[in-house]
C-alpha cells in the first residue's frame, strides 16, 4: 500500500495548511519565525477567500492521497502543479519588488512542487493492463466539471475583475481589490487548476475517487455555508456559489459515479 510514501507526506501537509486556514487564520497575518507575514490587513473579503482556499487544499491533499498514481494519470495533475506552484512563487517575488522575502507562500508553492513531481515524474505504481472495460471517458461528467473549473482558474489568473462586478444575476464576491485579496485570487485559481486536471487526468473507479469526492463535497459545503453566513443567512448569488457547484458536482461524479470499473488487484504500490 506504500502509506507513508511521497503523496501521503503531501497530503499530511496541505492538510496541515488546511487546518490552519480554517482553525488559525490569523497565522497569514503574523511573523512566524523566519517566515514574515503573508498578509498585512484583515477583511471580510480576506476571511471568505482564506475559507474556500482551505476547502480546495483539503480536496487537493485528499487527491494526492487516494489515487494510485501511475506513469499516465499524474501527468496532467503533476503539469497543473508545476503551473500552480511556479506562478504563486513567481507573483511572490515580484509583489515583494523582485526581492526574495520568505513568506508562507513559498512553503506552499514546495508542497505543491514536490506532490506535483511526485505523480508526474515518480509515480509508485506501474501502469495498469488495458482490458476492454477500460473506457477514454472523454467528455463525461469529470471532465465538464473540470472545463468549468479551468475556466474559472483561468478568470482568477487573467481577469479577477469578474470578482468584484456583477455579471447578471451574479453579484460581485468582493468588494474593492488589495494586493492581499489579488495574491491569494492567483492562489487559489492555480489550486483550481490543479484540481480541474486531476478530474479529467485520472480514470475514476469505485475506489480512487472516494477520498476526493469526500474532500470536494467538504470544499463546496463549507463555501457554499460560509458564503451564506457572510450575507447574513440571506441568498445572495455570487460566484463562490458556482465555484462551489463546479466544486460538488465534480466530486459527486468521481465519489459515487465513476465512468470505469474497479480494477483487479495487481502486485503493486500505492501512491
Amino acid at each position: 500500500m506504500a502509506h507513508g510514501n511521497c503523496s501521503d507526506m503531501v497530503f499530511l501537509a496541505l492538510l496541515a495548511v488546511a487546518v490552519q486556514w480554517f482553525g488559525f487564520p490569523d497565522t497569514l497575518f503574523q511573523d512566524l519565525g523566519p517566515l514574515k507575514a503573508q498578509f498585512s490587513t484583515k477583511s471580510a473579503d480576506m476571511s471568505a477567500i482564506i475559507k474556500f482556499g482551505g476547502g480546495l487544499l483539503l480536496m487537493l491533499g485528499m487527491t494526492f492521497s487516494g489515487v494510485r498514481w501511475n506513469p499516465k494519470n499524474g501527468k496532467m495533475a503533476g503539469l497543473g502543479g508545476f503551473i500552480a506552484s511556479g506562478y504563486t512563487a513567481y507573483s511572490t517575488f515580484q509583489a515583494d519588488s523582485g526581492l526574495f522575502v520568505p513568506r508562507l507562500f513559498y512553503v506552499y508553492a514546495a508542497i505543491l512542487l514536490l506532490g506535483a513531481l511526485h505523480i508526474f515524474a515518480f509515480p509508485s505504481n506501474p501502469l495498469p493492463p488495458k482490458t476492454p472495460e477500460t473506457k477514454n471517458n472523454h467528455g463525461n461528467f469529470s471532465d465538464l466539471a473540470a472545463l468549468g473549473l479551468i475556466i474559472a482558474a483561468l478568470l482568477c489568473f487573467f481577469y479577477p475583475e469578474h470578482l468584484f462586478q456583477e455579471t447578471g444575476p451574479i453579484k460581485a464576491q468582493f468588494k474593492a481589490t488589495t494586493a492581499d485579496l489579488s495574491a491569494m485570487i492567483k492562489f487559489v485559481g492555480g489550486l483550481m487548476l490543479v484540481i480541474a486536471l486531476m478530474l479529467s487526468g485520472v480514470k475514476w473507479n469505485p475506489i480512487n475517487g472516494k477520498l476526493a469526492g469526500l474532500g470536494g463535497f467538504i470544499a463546496a459545503a463549507y463555501t457554499a455555508y460560509s458564503t451564506f453566513k457572510a450575507d447574513s443567512d440571506v441568498f445572495v448569488p455570487r460566484p463562490f456559489y458556482v465555484y462551489a457547484a463546479l466544486i460538488f458536482l465534480g466530486a459527486l461524479h468521481i465519489f459515487a459515479f465513476p465512468s470505469n470499473p474497479k480494477l483487479a488487484k495487481p502486485d503493486a504500490k500505492k501512491a
